[in-house]
């Protein structure tokens, strides 16, 4: 029995075991993460980066499980598949109990993906898989039916700090007061955006791109496409860790330190988008699938939403673009909102950190930089 979900074309989402899922890259994993962590110093920050991981996957395992009829070995086989399937690595439960246990990978995401972005990790500092430990820990809570935060865990080796494998020890611990996964949140509805302003095929793109055979390799369970990282990634994991982390500089530091976190996650989402989107614009996929069909600025615009559009992000649409100048998109069941809503009610304030920043993005590659073979 295996784990996988499906694309849900009437509001844009992979969902799996009803938790969405959604495609990003190393650069938005590890740099949202490094500017969480750069707070550490202040804010307790390393427990959110766990246990955020722990929430959902111990929601979504439990969710799965109750539907299917499987003993231990096939529940830790499930867990260690679907974060193969996912791009986030291999890990391997077997040595694990309800007691928790040590375990090792041999291939992680955060571990790879950060020393590709940043170099290796000082040896003074934590290991960088925290979303990986999070991940194991609330899995195999699932896997023996215990219930949320009893067990907790610590990286004690990481592929990012030089060492030849991460590993995790995980025991049990006092009892924590933690909270499922908001899950689908609050979603709505929609149609694909359809311009008639562009020869971009929104329907075209989305339908190759949703049926392309992206999941994890055999050798290392890693996702390497369109000259990235990619990563199944939860996307209340980024939610979490985001809201979480401005809701702590609010305890802090006020109305000022909601708008520096909302400054600090909106970047985040910025350098995604350059980094994301500008790897896509040069790789061989966007040269086969999209590039033909480019004829101006305006057309590679509307190629980025087209290709936004399958990655479970929600509906994204131009609603308003003057080159070099200005672009207003207009999101239908944006991931960011459906989680905020579900778990927070409404905001005073816009929370949607990665679509601003990335609108940014989009703006700057295509009006402000020299792309290989551009128009």
């Amino acid at each position: 029995m295996i784990l996988r979900g499906q694309f849900h074309k009437d509001r844009n989402a992979y969902v799996s075991a009803q938790e969405p899922g959604i495609f990003h890259c190393h650069h938005y994993n590890t740099y949202l993460q490094a500017v969480i962590e750069d707070t550490h110093s202040y804010l307790d920050v390393f427990p959110i980066l766990i246990e955020s991981a722990q929430e959902i996957t111990n929601t979504q395992f439990n969710t799965f499980f109750k539907t299917e009829k499987l003993d231990i070995a096939q529940r830790k086989k499930v867990v260690e598949d679907y974060f193969s399937f996912c791009g986030f690595g291999i890990i391997n439960l077997n040595s694990l109990t309800n007691n928790g246990g040590t375990t090792n990978s041999i291939s992680d995401h955060y571990a790879t993906g950060w020393e590709s972005k940043f170099g290796e990790r000082p040896a003074d500092q934590k290991g960088v898989s925290f979303f990986t430990l999070g991940y194991i820990i609330g899995a195999t809570e699932a896997v023996y039916d215990l219930p949320l935060g009893t067990l907790t865990g610590e990286q004690t080796a990481c592929i990012a700090k030089g060492d030849s494998q991460s590993t995790f020890e995980l025991r049990k611990s006092e009892k924590k007061t933690l909270e499922e996964s908001p899950k689908e949140g609050k979603f709505q509805t929609a149609d694909l955006p359809k311009p008639t302003d562009t020869n971009v095929d929104y329907s075209g793109i989305r339908e190759a791109l949703i049926n392309m055979p992206l999941q994890g390799s055999e050798k290392d369970g890693l996702i390497d496409a369109f000259g990235v990282l990619l990563t199944r990634m939860y996307s209340n994991y980024y939610c979490l860790i985001s809201y979480k982390f401005f809701k702590l500089f609010e305890e802090k530091m006020g109305e000022d330190g909601i708008s520096m976190a909302c400054e600090l996650l909106t970047e985040a989402g910025h350098v995604c988008a350059f980094n994301t989107f500008g790897g896509i614009m040069q790789s061989a996929e966007w040269n086969g699938l999209i590039k033909p069909t480019l004829e101006s600025k305006t057309d590679w615009v509307h190629g980025v939403v087209a290709v936004v559009n399958s990655f479970g992000w929600g509906f994204w649409e131009i609603e308003e673009l003057i080159p070099d100048k200005k672009l207003v998109i207009k999101i239908t069941s944006g991931y960011e909102s459906n989680s905020y809503l579900n778990k927070y009610e409404e905001s005073k304030f816009p929370i949607s950190f990665l679509a601003t920043g990335g609108t940014a993005g989009i703006m700057n590659l295509v009006y402000n930089t020299i792309l290989r073979n551009g128009n």
